[in-house]
């Protein structure tokens, strides 16, 4: 891919040409261009592609996070107002949430999620990955269907204390809420299915008959309602919008995570990919993955204010009150002012991993452990029971939401 080829104004998150192989993009970009406005991205939006800028904005207390109504910029103010129920949701995520506000409820998700230890998590989440991996038949199967499309939502559902068996429904629910926030264009049409789907996740989540459950359980949807700090509770529906934030932003980014993975590792040696195998390598390794891997493209913001920001090739920003930024942290991650052999896949790079996948400060990603720990025993368990599993050649099957870079199918073979 080139930039006298193909012009930056017509890049988006939904273009197959960037989404079939984003890095050469990146990588021009934080040569030529690493600060770009974007006159067609939600009607004017800066795209930051270099770590320094990445992770200097990540923090600038400037930038703000509520960005809940920023993929509705299309629509005429008096039609947004239509959608106004789905936004109280999203809107209520810690998530987007700023200063001392942001302080509180993330004081409060944390203080819930204290009986989910590794020691808690780690055989619920075994005993789901040996599960599906039995059904398999190793000689060949698909990947993402059979295996990475229902573990995460079977994952989630297990820690919030709700039926694992409803997880083909919180896949669709979340998947039409990823592709909102991960495109940067949407059809009217989709955003009338985006709100049912949150509608009905919302539902689920208020239900009677969960709320009993997750209290049998002593599942995180019990926790959220029923832990107090400080004198503060979260309301019912601050409990359901952070239950809804867990799975929209674990359940797509851990699937497409094993799928960028297993097709990363197809290509390295046994012996090296060994290194999943063992507690003293496996830390590293995880981490060197969600570098290279992650299908989280980008961090959102809005300028809270109006002020100037000074790039790292010197390009000065004006930026306006309510101006999104995109941060891409595929990019930096990427960015070889960071990280020595930045497009090769290091399994034994040392610690600390500076990657930003999760981003970095304050609003370092609620779900990080989470993800970490099934993408570690979901890899370690395939690779455990199938040393030889590779990736045979194929056409690849992306999803069409560049937001959440992944395939779609991936078909695997545990054949040498």
């Amino acid at each position: 891919m080139s930039l006298d080829v193909i012009s930056v104004d017509d890049f988006s998150h939904n273009q197959l040409d960037y989404i079939e192989d984003p890095f050469s993009f990146y990588t021009l970009m934080r040569e030529r261009r690493p600060a770009h406005l974007s006159g067609t991205i939600f009607g004017g939006t800066w795209l930051m592609f270099r770590y320094a800028d990445c992770a200097r904005l990540m923090k600038d207390e400037r930038l703000s996070n509520a960005r809940s109504a920023v993929p509705l910029r299309f629509l005429p103010a008096e039609q947004r107002e239509e959608f106004a129920d789905m936004l109280d949701i999203y809107g209520r995520w810690l998530a987007f949430h700023d200063g001392a506000e942001h302080t509180r409820n993330r004081r409060q998700a944390n203080r819930s999620y204290v009986p989910f230890t590794d020691e808690h998590l780690e055989p619920r989440i075994q005993r789901l990955v040996d599960g599906l991996l039995d059904q398999v038949d190793p000689n060949g199967f698909d990947l993402i269907s059979q295996f990475a499309f229902p573990l995460p939502a079977m994952v989630i559902a297990d820690v919030l204390g709700v039926p694992v068996e409803a997880h083909a429904d919180l896949n669709r629910w979340t998947d039409d809420i990823a592709h909102l926030f991960g495109s940067t264009s949407v059809s009217v049409e989709h955003l009338h299915r985006t709100r049912e789907s949150t509608r009905q996740l919302a539902d689920f989540l208020a239900s009677e008959d969960n709320a009993r459950l997750s209290r049998a359980e002593g599942g995180l949807l019990h926790q959220l309602r029923e832990i107090s700090v400080r004198g503060h509770r979260f309301s019912e529906r601050d409990v359901v919008a952070q239950a809804a934030l867990l799975l929209f932003a674990g359940v797509a980014s851990i699937r497409y995570l094993i799928g960028n993975c297993v097709r990363a590792l197809t290509d390295v040696p046994t012996t090296e990919r060994d290194l999943l195998l063992h507690p003293g390598t496996v830390a590293p390794a995880v981490e060197e993955l969600l570098r290279m891997c992650t299908p989280v493209s980008f961090v959102g913001r809005v300028a809270g204010a109006d002020f100037e920001y000074t790039a790292s090739d010197g390009t000065v920003l004006p930026l306006r009150k309510g101006q999104p930024l995109l941060l891409y942290v595929a990019s930096a991650n990427r960015d070889p002012e960071v990280f020595d052999r930045p497009d090769e896949l290091v399994l034994d790079r040392p610690l600390p991993n500076r990657h930003l996948t999760f981003g970095i400060g304050r609003h370092l990603c609620f779900g990080d452990p989470l993800v970490r720990q099934t993408t570690r025993i979901a890899l370690s368990s395939l690779y455990r029971r199938w040393p030889q599993l590779h990736v045979p050649p194929q056409e690849a099957n992306w999803n069409n939401n560049l937001g959440f870079h992944g395939f779609t199918s991936l078909r695997v073979t545990s054949g040498g």
